[in-house]
């Protein structure tokens, strides 16, 4: 019964995976960044149901089972975290993109397609664009400002996390040895 407690942050990745491509696939107006949030939700409260299953079959005091349950939320918070990169990775990456379209074209792209389908000044609209459209952004008086500050909390958390657990604000920001 124990190794089942231990799993249920791989268990809240599961579902946190279901849920979000469930979502992707078959509500796709709902968009990629909220499809995963839903499935981030959905697997942390999974998982939390999953350890109050097993509280309730033990005869453990909540403060003997305070700790580890703990552990078990960080480590699916570090799992989402892994998940959300590797999702965002394999769908914005303009590397993974261009490959796709390379793969695509019967004939192969020449530089110039490939420089007409990827200038710099058409990628920063279409960003602009989805972060005006998902509200992150907002627009007056010629200038933009934040709007709903939720993927700059994430990237605080982000920060805070590498932090805690690597004791730098960044993975490349090494310290001497």
């Amino acid at each position: 019964m124990l190794f089942l407690f231990v799993m249920t942050p791989i268990a809240g990745l599961a579902i946190n995976a279901a849920i979000q491509i469930a979502i992707a696939r078959f509500l796709p107006g709902t968009g990629l960044l909220r499809s995963i949030y839903f499935g981030f939700f959905s697997g942390l409260g999974g998982m939390i149901i999953i350890q109050l299953l097993y509280w309730t079959s033990c005869s453990f005091l909540f403060r003997d089972m305070l700790p580890p349950n703990i552990a078990n939320i960080a480590g699916y918070m570090v799992l989402g975290y892994c998940y959300f990169n590797f999702v965002c990775l394999s769908a914005t990456a303009r590397r993974i993109r261009l490959l796709a379209e390379i793969y695509a074209s019967a004939d192969g792209l020449s530089l110039e397609e490939m420089l007409a389908r990827y200038n710099a000044r058409e990628i920063v609209e279409k960003r602009i664009d989805r972060l005006l459209n998902n509200g992150q952004l907002g627009f007056k008086d010629g200038k933009y400002f934040i709007g709903r500050p939720v993927v700059l909390l994430i990237a605080g958390g982000a920060i805070l996390s590498k932090l805690l657990f690597l004791g730098r604000r960044h993975e490349l920001n090494r310290k001497a040895v």
